[in-house]
């Protein structure tokens, strides 16, 4: 089964635009997926309102639509990526008043509410931004509310400069503390294969955090492309389930109206 359960439309304002949730399904469709999640952004802050990008509510409903349009050819999961749920209560009640088959839980944004990708690292103490970007990680995971764990490699898509690589290798114990909060909460963690597109090349995470995740008992994982143009739908998807497939995984973990269901991969 091709699954791709991470992509955003023109209503993430970070997405290219002219491709509507009907015009993403389609080339979802060509592509020769069969599930897909479409799952835009909408961001919490701890010192100010949502961004909700290029409203929300008429994106879950384009959604539905092109959910109903492509019953029997492409199953269209209605989903969303919260970012940062932990940090504003609305959060919790933007979700108690939709219907949902999906949302990804996702750490963009650090309690400065800057985000990740703009941060000076050249200029940072990197080792203390890793720390603390564990640390809120945990309080997205320990939070809950969510179903996916999204790409926890995000930061190492966007630190490099110089002759720094960044590398989680002298974080695990911070990163098995996420991963043991995942398992525990019953989340999917995700593969995610935005990596791609930056220096590392490859998709993510970095394989020996999924073999830690599948050694500590983790069951589910999501595959996802991050795909945020119309010709990236399904990148990396292949890569992805030769990683999961690499550490024993089976299956990917699908979730209809919040209800996990397990499709072989």
């Amino acid at each position: 089964m091709r699954v791709d359960l991470h992509m955003h439309t023109e209503y993430s304002v970070d997405a290219a635009q002219a491709q509507t949730p009907l015009q993403k399904a389609q080339a979802c469709l060509d592509a020769g997926l069969e599930i897909i999640g479409i799952t835009d952004h909408l961001d919490y802050y701890h010192r100010r309102g949502p961004s909700e990008n290029r409203d929300v509510e008429a994106c879950l409903r384009d959604i539905r639509a092109a959910k109903q349009a492509f019953a029997g050819r492409l199953e269209v999961l209605v989903g969303i990526e919260i970012g940062q749920i932990h940090a504003d209560p609305s959060a919790d009640a933007f979700l108690r008043s939709h219907a949902l088959d999906m949302v990804i839980g996702s750490l963009h944004v650090m309690p400065n509410d800057l985000d990740i990708y703009f941060h000076d690292f050249a200029r940072l103490d990197c080792d203390a931004f890793l720390k603390d970007y564990f640390s809120e990680l945990l309080r997205v995971s320990e939070h809950g509310g969510f179903d996916v764990l999204a790409h926890i490699d995000y930061p190492l898509r966007v630190m490099r400069h110089g002759e720094y690589i960044p590398s989680f290798d002298q974080y695990m114990d911070r990163v098995e503390d996420v991963l043991r909060s995942c398992i525990a909460h019953g989340y999917a963690f995700e593969l995610n294969a935005a990596g791609l597109g930056s220096w590392q090349k490859k998709v993510g995470p970095p394989q020996n955090i999924l073999y830690e995740y599948r050694r500590l008992g983790g069951e589910r994982i999501s595959i996802g492309s991050d795909s945020h143009t119309l010709d990236t739908v399904g990148r990396g998807v292949a890569d992805c389930v030769r990683n999961a497939r690499d550490a024993g995984f089976t299956s990917v973990t699908v979730f209809r109206e919040r209800r996990p269901e397990q499709v072989q991969l």
